[in-house]
């Protein structure tokens, strides 16, 4: 930090600075709040020369510091980095630059590369290369002698009797239920549990269902996989009967994305070290039914009717509603609300009544007209909540001033210091200097972090506010928009009224954004 200041006041004759520091965050990772923080002050024109002391400190990303360089460019604001010594305000320190950047992330990647093709050489060996276990098995650590006698430690997957009881049955369950709605329900109604002691869902037994560790490793699994196309690891031999299997890379891994599975050619198989609980021909005979039962499965009715599913939640267990409809040849009847924990235990562990769904969308509808009425007692909490908030803004704005003053006094503070450090160099008061910068540092820091939080906090406080002003808008026009507004309309509006509306059975409790 030092250092980029002393650069700036040598070669571009500057004495003003702010510090962009993201500490403990990754240059790879764009999504750091002091950089964006900086991004959006260089698109404001608030500083005309960014200094950092080595380029992987802001970015390791081509696309990313591609955007970085255009907007600091479209801004006329002149990038140095110290240790590279590229200056974008000329044409060779520009090109440089993106040659510097452009090798540094071919190393990255082929870095990876490595570390991913060695990961695939020992899952051809049928250990379990981590992860969260499998119901039914633990992770356990093995040690053995490498050809060179050196000392190794690879992990298995070892039973827990207990929990592949739980497995068997379910295999046996689905082959007698032939869906995974009833299994479910089953489930519920026997209090079966998971590793994390949850209550099983149609997602959780799917995953179990057709997860290959399960299966007896003999030669009509392996046909199966051979007929799929899968990467078998290991020889046909290896298919005796005594094992199981583990698959890898089954699934696309990226970050934010949600992951997705790969086709099966993609898939390695390897025979395991654990013993395989589910005869093949089961196992098999399951994928079959899964693959008939998805084709089968009902698609939803498509109809623009209900207009509460997204707000409902049962005032007995916290669940959401439902929507269920009432079809005679293709066209819905009526349609009701149903608790989804009622439907999938079948009524074992919640007893709620279904909820009408045209009546309950009228009381609401009349009852969210009585609120618009600029008289009504929830136009003046909405009023009241709104001025409150406006007085905890002033008092945060009085509190970012305090903080954003004694960070700017110890920083002139750490200035005097510094220069006496250079008068004392080499002296015995030389340490005692350093000790004090440095608790100093620490404070401005904390205060940093607290003007940070601060600031958050006023963001979102921002963010309520107008909301409220939104909400009191929307109740002030609700009877015209309710005669004049689409059904998707319709939907919207409500959601961005009301946080939640409860069912107990009886009576329903609507909660209207920013009320008590």
């Amino acid at each position: 930090m030092e250092l980029c200041k002393e650069y700036g006041k040598l070669h571009f004759n500057t004495h003003e600075f702010t510090v962009y520091d993201d500490e403990g965050f990754s240059g790879g990772n764009a999504d750091r709040p002091q950089f964006k923080k900086m991004m959006k002050d260089a698109k404001a024109k608030k500083f005309d020369v960014l200094i950092c002391y080595r380029l992987d400190r802001i970015s390791r990303n081509i696309s990313d510091f591609t955007k970085l360089v255009e907007i600091l460019q479209k801004h006329d604001i002149t990038f140095v980095s110290i240790k590279e010594q590229f200056d974008t305000s000329t044409p060779m320190g520009r090109a440089m630059m993106y040659i510097a950047l452009v090798f540094a992330q071919l190393e990255r990647e082929t870095i990876a590369e490595r570390i991913r093709d060695n990961m695939m050489q020992l899952a051809r060996t049928g250990r379990w290369l981590g992860g969260n276990t499998p119901l039914g098995f633990k992770s356990e650590a093995i040690i053995y002698y490498d050809n060179h006698m050196n000392k190794k430690k690879m992990y298995q997957l070892t039973p827990i009797p207990q929990e592949l009881e739980t497995v068997k049955v379910i295999y046996e369950r689905y082959s007698e239920l032939d869906s995974l709605t009833q299994l479910e329900s089953w489930c519920l109604e026997n209090n079966m549990k998971s590793k994390k002691d949850k209550s099983f869902d149609k997602s959780a037994i799917k995953l179990i269902l057709t997860n290959p560790v399960y299966a007896v490793a003999d030669e009509v699994l392996y046909n199966y996989f051979y007929r799929l196309e899968m990467d078998i690891a290991s020889n046909k031999e290896s298919f005796d009967g005594k094992y199981g299997v583990l698959v890898y890379n089954k699934k696309q891994e990226k970050k934010g994305v949600s992951s997705k599975l790969k086709h099966y050619s993609e898939w390695v198989v390897a025979i395991s070290k654990h013993k395989g609980v589910i005869p093949s021909l089961d196992w098999i005979r399951v994928q079959n039914q899964l693959k008939v039962n998805s084709k089968k499965a009902p698609r939803g009715v498509n109809s623009r009717i209900a207009l509460l599913t997204p707000l409902l939640v049962c005032g007995s267990c916290g669940s959401k509603l439902k929507v269920t409809y009432k079809v005679k040849e293709g066209e819905v009847l009526h349609h009701y609300y149903k608790c989804t924990l009622k439907e999938r235990s079948r009524g074992s562990l919640c007893t709620t009544k279904n909820l009408n769904g045209k009546q309950a969308e009228e009381i609401v509808f009349i009852e969210l007209k009585k609120f618009s009425a600029s008289s009504s007692k929830l136009y003046d909490e909405l009023y009241k909540k709104r001025a409150s908030l406006s007085n905890v803004v002033e008092t945060q704005h009085n509190k970012r001033v305090l903080l954003e003053n004694q960070i700017n006094h110890h920083k002139q503070t750490i200035s005097t210091l510094a220069l006496k450090l250079a008068e004392n160099k080499g002296t015995t008061a030389d340490k005692y200097i350093m000790e004090e910068i440095e608790k100093i540092d620490l404070k401005i820091t904390e205060l940093k972090k607290e003007l940070e939080e601060l600031m958050d906090h006023s963001q979102s406080i921002h963010l309520e506010t107008t909301n409220l002003q939104v909400v009191k808008s929307l109740l002030k026009k609700f009877p015209v928009l309710l005669d004049e507004a689409a059904f998707d309309e319709k939907k919207k509006i409500l959601q961005m009224i009301i946080k939640s509306i409860i069912w107990n059975g009886e009576q329903l409790e609507i909660n209207v954004h920013g009320s008590n």
